[in-house]
């Protein structure tokens, strides 16, 4: 690959991207032989070095792919060449709780209730698997358009009780972290 070029998972053609943070970036896509509609979550290529990391970002991709949760994303392929590392999931239609309340302000305790209803039983299914989410937070909600939401970015989860360094957002983290 030359300069500009990024790497694309085969099958799949981007649409937009959908956002980018430390660890990559996440974009539309259609898959080619049936134009559905999907996430993809590449790897950053300055993390692509970092055994742990991708250690890490395999991990996500397992957990996705073990968890039978309606409110969380569903993995649907990981794929890891030497040209890159993606999770293809499913995608959820809908803005992040961030944009939300950034366009719409703050909402009364029934709204609110509604609102966080999916993606508090997301977190349900994570702990019922012995997993901690570790970055529960207003951006990693998607509500859709009916007003269901789901829980994503399960980046920085670990198995209950693990031991490591504290990880995620510092005004939502755990005390106890």
């Amino acid at each position: 690959m030359n300069g500009d070029e990024r790497w694309g998972v085969p099958g799949y053609t981007e649409v937009r991207e959908l956002g980018s943070g430390a660890a990559g970036r996440v974009v539309l896509a259609t898959r080619d032989h049936d134009g559905a509609e999907v996430a993809i979550k590449y790897l950053s290529d300055r993390l692509r070095d970092d055994v742990s990391f991708v250690a890490r970002f395999r991990q996500e991709a397992r957990l996705l792919g073990a968890m039978r949760s309606p409110h969380n994303a569903r993995l649907i392929d990981y794929i890891e060449t030497g040209h890159g590392a993606a999770i293809v999931m499913e995608l959820v239609n809908g803005v992040s709780l961030r944009e939300l309340l950034r366009s719409e302000g703050p909402t009364g305790p029934e709204a609110a209730l509604t609102v966080l209803k999916g993606s508090l039983q997301g977190l349900a299914a994570a702990h019922a698997m012995g997993i901690v989410h570790r970055d529960y937070k207003p951006e990693n909600i998607i509500v859709q358009g009916d007003g269901a939401t789901k829980l994503v970015d399960f980046g920085i989860a670990v198995p209950a009780g693990a031991g490591g360094e504290a990880a995620g957002t510092p005004p939502y983290m755990a005390p106890e972290q």
